[in-house]
């Protein structure tokens, strides 16, 4: 029998990246630490050594899947000067998003978000390009609470126009 290496290089990248996988594939519930380590061919405590748990490992996993929706909500919103324009492209960005990674959406749907700030940021622009409106005490919380829902619900049926028909109604109102 061939022992196994003592030390591996990027380790700890490689237990993140096969944990995304299985995270991926499975869900969070499914995801083990040992099952891990038995396809990355080391020892579990090899594994134990960078993540004393698996929670440790989910906290990790969570702060890699925000960065990237966050990341994600931003790509081309700069593109137009239109805040209706922006509000569109960052919620057509959240919904192939979430159709790409579904686990993922409802893996950190399971604690509170903050508001993105990009978000924020699109929010405040179309306020100010829309000065007679009456927005909500806080609209950009509100439009997230409203795509956070969507996300919810999962219902594949509607699309970025509607979405973005409703979040102006919300500034609006």
């Amino acid at each position: 029998m061939a022992e196994r290496p003592y030390h591996r290089e990027n380790l700890a990248a490689a237990i993140a990246q096969q944990a995304r996988i299985q995270l991926e594939e499975d869900g969070a519930g499914q995801l083990s630490l040992r099952q891990i380590a038995r396809f990355l061919d080391v020892t579990p405590a090899a594994v134990y050594r960078h993540y004393p748990d698996k929670a440790s490992l989910l906290t990790q996993l969570r702060v890699t899947i925000t960065d990237e929706l966050t990341a994600t909500l931003r790509e081309g919103v700069l593109d137009s000067a239109d805040a209706t324009a922006m509000l569109t492209r960052m919620v057509t960005n959240l919904l192939a998003y979430a159709a790409q990674h579904p686990q993922a959406i409802a893996f950190i749907l399971t604690t509170p978000l903050g508001v993105p700030q990009s978000l924020q940021t699109v929010v405040t622009l179309y306020t100010a390009q829309h000065p007679a409106m009456t927005a909500t005490q806080n609209p950009a919380q509100a439009c997230w609470l409203f795509l956070l829902g969507i996300l919810l619900v999962h219902d594949q049926t509607l699309t970025a126009a509607w979405m973005t028909t409703q979040l102006t109604h919300l500034l609006e109102n």
